[in-house]
Formats: structure tokens, C-alpha cells, sequence
């Protein structure tokens, strides 16, 4: 072979870098970088970053609180019950990458293909018998009007406050559901007064974007930093190291000049960290373009006009701007295109880190290709529950995989394949499947279970995470951890019909994200299509679970 290594000297060599790999503590969890696609950091030469959620990490539940509280008092200024102000923000109900039916009022959980795999109306659960009856095929379209995807860190206390709103106006006396008629018409009566959850659903929506663009949030959060916002010195000195290997570092959020200004002072000047070679401490110095009110996603397609900000004045500059991207100069709107074609950078030399999903993420990699990032709180959590739930997780494997051979017993005679094998019946496979699935939730800290996984079942958001994220962290800040020219490898995939030969042979520690080592698990030998597990409930007329795509985690 080309580089002169038998396969012996290969698999002895690997396994000799792996065997001097350690175990990952729970700190290291905080710190690690995933690969979905492999990135060669030497590649990049511009790193951007959203503000909100990424270079500022707000805290939590403080955060959600205020914009909760923020978004109750303007719904009883618009005509609300006083009495919803009564009801407090849950910070362990929400998980966001929720789908919100507007029709019936339910947010659901769903699969990458739109199949429910557990659903709330209001703070009440609904198993598979319940859910059938709005959702004969336990299925919902993604891109159907009716559904609204509440796909960021911004929409906890909104899908709190509809859950809230939903349940409050249900258990009402005064109102009766109304479940007949138009799709809009769903919701509760009271007298000649109708409020169907559409119109709910509309009004929180509505309201979130009041606080954040006209009301009070802003202003609560820059009157109270301390409180909402988490300052970290580590910050600056990440911005510090990425501008000394030669790369250019930019800022592209959707806040406003203003905004953007007093926070990142407030995150990146720390006059304590003024030392030789740390570079000038005000806050513009770290980056060498600024971009304010992007209005991302729109940013990657058509984009709005780019104009400079006045700083002394805090106002728009008269006329479009159409020269050189200046260091030190603030600008505003703008697109990719223009940014691209003001500093020469193409789509590929360029990571992006962001926290939103569809704004930050999608977008970038569908409309410019380039390279992303995405900053995953919630990963932490994630991280360590899946640790400690491996076990149920293999076992809920060989239940699927024993349940597969039942249905050919059933059908093909397998039973005589293992000659006196004991095979429990399907009904006791089926409850254990359940029970399982029901743990495997209840072990995550908030009543809507994982962000990333119910069972054996990845979420749509962890779909999309897997497809538009090229990098995942908990943290803008991970990528510290490693060298200015670091490979970040994924892990190989297999698809169906390539796994069987694999699951006998392969007992070797696996690749991990971003570098570390995975000892995998049994991988499920079944080919027939995936079961579906709504709200831990296994139907009837199912058959047993597909293989299993084993998460990155």
C-alpha cells in the first residue's frame, strides 16, 4: 500500500493512540467541540459570531424569568386575565425544538421525518390513544402553516407561557373547549367571547416580539447585568488568540448598535486583563468587522441595505455603503454576499458560530456553504444524562432487536432458528419497551425529556443539528481547547445494509467527536422500518424498532 503499513501495523498502531486516551471527566463534557462533518481549521480564515446566546451566554432561568414576566404584564395590557399573572415560569417544563399545533393547541415533540413522538396540551401529557385522536397517523408536517417550530433559546418562555395560557383557559369554568369546526375556530368559549389556541398562539408570538423589539427587555437586562448576563475573562482572551493566528474575526448579530455596544463592554473590558500581549481593551479592538441589526436569516439571501453606523449619534449613516470593510467601524445590515465580496473571504473559509438553529446555522450552510458552528447549552446536561443512561439505552436496543425476532417467529417460523430458545410474548416486550423509554425521558432535568432524543428516537432538532452543523459545543468559548490548526474529525457513517458486517467485528474503541474515544454499543441488527414511541407508548400495529442511529453524545 501506498504508505508502506500492512493492516496489522495500522490497527496496532490506532489502538496505541487510543489505549493513552482518558476517560472524559464531567468538566471536560463543558469543554469538548463534536464534529457532525470534519473541519481542518487551517482552512479558515474568517470566524464570525452571533452576539445573544453566543458571545453573551445570559443566564438561566434569570433570563427566561424576565422575558416570561415581561410577556405576561404586556398580554394583560392587550386584554388578558389578571389572573395569568399568578401563574409562575416552570424553568423544568420547556425544552426548546418543540412544534407548537396551532390548530389544537398541543406542542409537540417529533422525529426528523414529523412523526409525534410525544405531545402536551398545556401542561398535560397525552399518551398514544389520546394523541390519535387529533393525529390519526401520529404525523404532522413540519412546513404545514399550522405548525410553528420553537426552535431557539428565546422561545422557552414563550412555549411556557402558551403551555400557561393553554391550560389556564381549558380548566377554566367559565370557558368550554369548542372542538368542532374550522381549524382556526379550535380553542375554549366563554358566553359569545371565542379564543381559539391559533389566536393564543399569535398573541404570545406577537408579544415575545414586542418585549424584545419596543418593550422593556433590553433596557431590564442592561439595567441589571450582573443578574442576567454571565461575564467570563475567558472570553476576551479566545477573541485575542483567534486574531493572533492570522485570522479575521467578525461579529454579525441581529441586536442593535447600541445594545451591542454596552454588552459587549460589559463582556470583553476588563481592565484587570490589561497585560503584555493581550492587545487594547476596548471592545471593538477584538474584532476587525462589525456587523449590527443583520437580521439573520435574511442576512444569507437578499440581505437589507449595508450602512455605517454613526457611533457618536448612535444613528444610520445617510446612503448605502459600497466600499472596503473597515476595521473599527461598525456597520448595519448588509448581507453575506456583500460581506463576502467587501473582504474577499469565500463561503468555506468561513465558521460561523451561532445558537440559532435556522438563523444562524441553516442558512449559513444551505444559502453560503460555509462552515458552522453551533452553541448547544443544553448540551452539558445532555451529555452527562446519556452518560448515565447507556445501560437502559442497550438494553432498549435488545428489547427492539428481540421484539424483530418475535415478529419472524410470528411470521417466518424463526423460532426454530434458536432451537429451545425462551422468547417472552409481545405484550411483555412492548410494556418493557415503554418502561424503558419512560426512564430514559424522566432521567433529563426538564418534564419535556431530552432536547435531542426520546428512546431510540432522534428529534427533528437533533436532525437538524446532524445536518447544518459542522461543529457543536456548549460553548463559543470550546474553542479554546484546542490548536490554531486543529482537524476535527467525524465519525464514519454506515448506512442500513452496510452495518450487519460490522456488528459482530467491531469491538474496538470508535473515533469520538471532536477527538475523544466512543466504545460503541451493540448496534440493532433489525431492517424493518422504525417503531414509533409517542409519549412512551408502543402502538399496537408497529413492528419493531429500525436500526437505531446512535447519537454523537
Amino acid at each position: 500500500m501506498a504508505d508502506g503499513m500492512t493492516d496489522d501495523d495500522l490497527q496496532t498502531l490506532v489502538l496505541s493512540y487510543k489505549g493513552h486516551q482518558p476517560e472524559m471527566s464531567e468538566t471536560e463534557y463543558e469543554t469538548r467541540v463534536y464534529a457532525n462533518r470534519s473541519v481542518s481549521m487551517d482552512r479558515i480564515k474568517y470566524i464570525g459570531f452571533d452576539m445573544d446566546y453566543t458571545l453573551v451566554a445570559y443566564k438561566s432561568p434569570e433570563y427566561e424569568q424576565l422575558g416570561y414576566q415581561l410577556a405576561v404584564e404586556r398580554l394583560v395590557s392587550i386584554g388578558y386575565p389578571k389572573e395569568i399573572q399568578h401563574i409562575k415560569y416552570d424553568p423544568s417544563f420547556p425544552v426548546r425544538g418543540l412544534f407548537c399545533d396551532k390548530v389544537y393547541g398541543n406542542l409537540l415533540k417529533c422525529d426528523p421525518f414529523g412523526n409525534i413522538l410525544s405531545c402536551f396540551h398545556g401542561f398535560t401529557s397525552y399518551n398514544s390513544m389520546k394523541m390519535r385522536k387529533f393525529y390519526p397517523n401520529k404525523y404532522v408536517q413540519p412546513l404545514d402553516r399550522r405548525i410553528e417550530i420553537l426552535y431557539t433559546l428565546f422561545h422557552l418562555p414563550e412555549t411556557y407561557l402558551f403551555a400557561a395560557l393553554v391550560d389556564y383557559f381549558d380548566n377554566h369554568p367559565d370557558y368550554k373547549r369548542i372542538e368542532d369546526g374550522p381549524d382556526k375556530d379550535k380553542g375554549v368559549k366563554c358566553g359569545d367571547v371565542e379564543i381559539s389556541y391559533w389566536m393564543i398562539q399569535q398573541d404570545v408570538r406577537r408579544t415575545v416580539d414586542w418585549i424584545h423589539n419596543e418593550g422593556k427587555l433590553k433596557e431590564r437586562t442592561l439595567q441589571n447585568l450582573e443578574k442576567y448576563v454571565n461575564r467570563d475573562k475567558r472570553l476576551p482572551k479566545m477573541l485575542h488568540q483567534l486574531r493572533q493566528t492570522n485570522r479575521k474575526v467578525f461579529l454579525a448579530t441581529n441586536s442593535g448598535y447600541e445594545y451591542t455596544m454596552r454588552l459587549l463592554r460589559y463582556m470583553l473590558e476588563f481592565p484587570e486583563l490589561d497585560e503584555p500581549g493581550l492587545g487594547p481593551l476596548q471592545w471593538k479592538s477584538y474584532f476587525d468587522y462589525l456587523i449590527t441589526d443583520a437580521n439573520k436569516p435574511l442576512f444569507f439571501t437578499e440581505g437589507s441595505m449595508l450602512r455605517e453606523v454613526d457611533e457618536d449619534t448612535h444613528s444610520l449613516k445617510l446612503g448605502v455603503f459600497t466600499g472596503v470593510l473597515q476595521p473599527g467601524q461598525v456597520y448595519s445590515g448588509g448581507s453575506s454576499d456583500a460581506f463576502c465580496k467587501y473582504t474577499g473571504a469565500n463561503g468555506k473559509q468561513i465558521l460561523y458560530v451561532g445558537d440559532h438553529i435556522f438563523g444562524d446555522v441553516i442558512k449559513a450552510k444551505k444559502e453560503q456553504a460555509w462552515r458552522t458552528f453551533l452553541v448547544l447549552p443544553e448540551l452539558t446536561d445532555e451529555t452527562l444524562v446519556w452518560e448515565s443512561i447507556k445501560a437502559l439505552y442497550q438494553r432498549l436496543q435488545n428489547l427492539e432487536y428481540i421484539l424483530s425476532v418475535m415478529y419472524r417467529c410470528n411470521t417466518d417460523n424463526g423460532a426454530q432458528l434458536v432451537p429451545n430458545a425462551k422468547l417472552p410474548n409481545i405484550e411483555s416486550i412492548r410494556k418493557a419497551i415503554k418502561e424503558i423509554v419512560l426512564k430514559m425521558e424522566e432521567s433529563y432535568p426538564r418534564r419535556l425529556g431530552s432536547l435531542l432524543r426520546c428512546g431510540s428516537q432522534l428529534t427533528y432538532f437533533a436532525n437538524q443539528v446532524s445536518r447544518y452543523a459542522d461543529l457543536y459545543g456548549s460553548s463559543c468559548l470550546c474553542l479554546m481547547n484546542y490548536t490554531p490548526n486543529h482537524l476535527f474529525t467525524a465519525p464514519h457513517q454506515l448506512m442500513a445494509h452496510e452495518m450487519p458486517s460490522q456488528e459482530k467485528t467491531n469491538t474496538s474503541p470508535e473515533p469520538r467527536s471532536g477527538g475523544g474515544i466512543h466504545y460503541p454499543m451493540r448496534k440493532n441488527m433489525s431492517t424493518t422500518r422504525a417503531m414509533s414511541i409517542a409519549n412512551h407508548d408502543v402502538d399496537e400495529e408497529d413492528g419493531p424498532g429500525a436500526g437505531v442511529a446512535t447519537s454523537a453524545l
